[in-house]
């Protein structure tokens, strides 16, 4: 899923590939070359939006430097698509800076034969948003009454909040939940933070701030002020994550287990942490530029560069069982006699008779 233009935003740009490119020989020249001058028109665009948008200045202007240096090498010029000039500026620029939300992509694949690309046939944001139940993709109450939600996507907090608020009422008398954010691509810090307080019953508490380009100042994010329904701050948490949890996605995670609130499962993430932005360089191609990297409350950590560390690694695949078998081993121990025990602990062999 594409970002979108939002200031407050970890950008959604999960599973785009940031290796593989570097450092590799173009393909020869053929009839269906790339024309040079959209080629240099587009890394000097590229160069000028990364020195006035990136958040370190100083790290935009060395690699804007490589970037032309490069091109005046020829390095770009002899590419045959859209797609593959792309994938070779992602890649120079995440060498340079180990930033994977800096991202290149083709808007419409340009062609010798064309003046203009074709239109574009794009749905508007409002319609994707609501196919999508703005992110709210499943909601079940498993055996052992453990809550599971799925949540692909942080959209907008307008767009998003009656979609979780309806989530986490069905949700509310579960004994424990399982978040989903195996497939969490990022989105709005906005809704992050929203998400976030369910999980905590103060209001206003700092979570994590933006730092953004010199000189202007950082974004704070809190628990939400005003009185948010379902909010439970005793009930246990477990969340799944895997190496397609981007961005937001990964920042819920790290918040969550920074402060103890959540037990992780699954597979260590990519570490995308800086928030991002997309921008149009021209009729062809648009870039998710970094403008500011974030800070955690807490500890002032982050997760960029080096991910989300599971409490427990599994693979994604049995991540789900493995998450549920431990919400029942923390129930049965809430629950030590009666029926109810029984039934947990008749639950909790099924799952553990499922391990692959």
């Amino acid at each position: 899923m594409a970002p979108h233009p939002i200031v407050a935003c970890f950008a959604l740009v999960a599973g785009l590939p940031l290796t593989g490119v570097s450092g590799s020989e173009p393909p020869a020249r053929t009839s269906t070359q790339l024309e040079p001058k959209l080629i240099r028109d587009t890394v000097e665009a590229l160069c000028l939006l990364l020195n006035q948008e990136y958040f370190d200045p100083a790290v935009a202007a060395r690699t804007s430097e490589g970037l032309r240096d490069r091109l005046l090498k020829g390095r770009y010029l002899l590419f045959t698509s859209g797609e593959s000039l792309g994938k070779a500026l992602t890649a120079d620029m995440y060498e340079m800076t180990r930033d994977k939300h800096l991202v290149l992509s083709p808007i419409v694949e340009p062609s010798p034969s064309q003046a203009m690309p074709t239109a574009i046939d794009s749905t508007p944001r409002e319609v994707t948003a609501r196919r999508s139940n703005f992110g709210v993709q499943s909601i079940e109450i498993l055996p052992g009454n453990v809550g599971y939600f799925r949540l692909t996507a942080f959209y907008r907090p307008a767009e998003t909040r009656e979609a979780i608020a309806s989530a986490m009422t069905t949700l509310r008398r579960a004994d424990a939940l399982i978040l989903d954010l195996r497939d969490n691509g990022g989105g709005s810090s906005g809704t992050v933070a929203l998400m976030a307080s369910y999980f905590f019953e103060a209001s206003g508490l700092p979570l994590f701030e933006v730092v953004p380009r010199p000189p202007a100042k950082a974004t704070r994010f809190d628990t939400e002020s005003a009185p948010l329904q379902d909010r439970n701050e005793q009930r246990p948490v477990y969340i799944l994550i895997s190496q397609n949890t981007w961005s937001g996605g990964e920042g819920l995670a790290f918040i969550l287990q920074e402060r103890r609130r959540a037990e992780v499962v699954g597979q260590a993430t990519p570490g995308a942490g800086n928030q991002g932005r997309t921008h149009r360089l021209n009729a062809w191609f648009e870039v998710t530029i970094s403008n500011g990297r974030v800070r955690t409350a807490f500890k002032g950590g982050s997760w960029e560069g080096t991910g989300v560390t599971p409490d427990v690694a599994t693979p994604p695949s049995d991540a789900l069982r493995v998450a549920h078998a431990w919400a029942i081993r923390g129930l049965v121990r809430k629950f030590p006699v009666g029926a109810w025990h029984d039934v947990l602990v008749r639950e909790l062999a099924t799952l553990e008779g499922q391990h692959p």
